[in-house]
This record gives structure tokens, sequence and C-alpha cells, in this order.
């Protein structure tokens, strides 16, 4: 009897090489044939999934932000919008070796994917429905009167990603200097801001 073979389990496995050499040396160094290795898998074996490098490199990239949004699922939306806001941002902080892995991995990729236009597309797609699902949570409290005077949701929305993107490179680079407990002080600072 043939084997059965799971493709998206083999997609997983391959994403999860790429993920490995992208923390241990860097973007640059996840070839086709360095993640064959990694994975112990052949370069024709793997060019049977991804027959580019960019390919592979992309599901990488959509892997550890569909991780992510499988988080977000988790999240008690009765909690109130502060709090509901509170749990999306701290699911994007790099605060235990899941989520530093993941932030590791997608702030490699942003270099790289200011250059290629596949990986630009999927960049921005899962970056704008970030935007977007964290707009709709401050809109939800702006209709309830929960926020600042003056706070525009999709604008608020993006400065609170680019916070969280640059705590995570600061913690990642210096975690003695910022410190995990640091970047929940900023969120929350943040959030103080924005909430009356």
């Amino acid at each position: 009897m043939p084997k059965v073979v799971d493709h998206e389990e083999r997609r997983r496995e391959l994403a999860e090489a790429v993920w490995r050499i992208v923390q241990r040396d860097g973007i640059d160094h996840a070839s086709v044939r360095a993640v064959a290795a990694e994975s112990g898998w052949s370069s024709g074996s793997l060019r049977h999934y991804f027959p580019t490098q960019d390919a592979l490199l992309g599901f990488a990239m959509e892997l550890a932000y569909l991780r992510f949004l499988a988080r977000l699922e988790k999240i008690d939306t009765n909690a109130g919008n502060r709090e509901v806001l509170r749990s999306i941002a701290l699911e994007m902080l790099a605060m235990d070796e899941d989520r530093r892995v993941e932030a590791a991995v997608l702030l490699s990729f942003l270099p790289r994917a200011m250059v290629e236009p596949s990986l630009h597309e999927l960049e921005r797609f899962g970056t704008r429905q970030l935007y977007d699902e964290i707009a709709r949570v401050l809109t939800a409290a702006q209709n309830a009167g929960e926020l600042r005077p003056g706070v525009v949701p999709l604008k608020a929305a993006r400065l609170l990603v680019a916070l969280i993107d640059g705590l995570n490179i600061h913690h990642g680079l210096g975690p003695g200097e910022v410190t995990a407990e640091e970047m929940v002080e900023a969120l929350d600072e943040r959030l103080d801001s924005l909430f009356g």
C-alpha cells in the first residue's frame, strides 16, 4: 500500500526549517539548499512544494502570521474593548519563545519584502488585516464613548502596530535593555493615551 503523505504537514515542516535557519543564520542563508539540508529533504523534493526560494519564504512568513491569527481566536471578545485590544497587542509582543521566534522571523522578512514583489504583497496583506482588526476594536470603543476625543481608529491602529514592531526589535536585540516588563508598560501607556 502506498504511503499517505500529509502535504500540509510537510509544508509546515519546511516552513519551520526556514524559521530555524532565519533565526540562527539570517534570512540570506535560507536558500532552498540550506532548507533542504535543515529539514533532511533533497532539494528536488523541496522544489516539488516550493519551486522558488521566494515561494518558500512567503509560505514561512504566512505560516507565522496564521499561527498568530489562531491565537487571536482564543481571545475573550466579551472582556471589553480595551482588554480585547490589550490581548491582541500582547499576542504580538515577543513575550515567550514561540512569539520571539515569530517576531524574529516576521521582522527579518521585512527588508526582503521591501524589494521582492510577491513577499511585499503578502506582508502588506497581513499587516492591513491586522490594522483593520485593531481599528475595528477601536471603532467599537469609540462608538461606546471609551476613547479620548480626537483618536482616529485606523491611524491609532497603525501606530500601535509600529510601536509593537519597534518594541520587538529592541527587545530582540537587547532583552536586558528593553525587558518584557517594559514592553508591557509601554503598551499600557499607549492604551492609556487612547482610552479615556
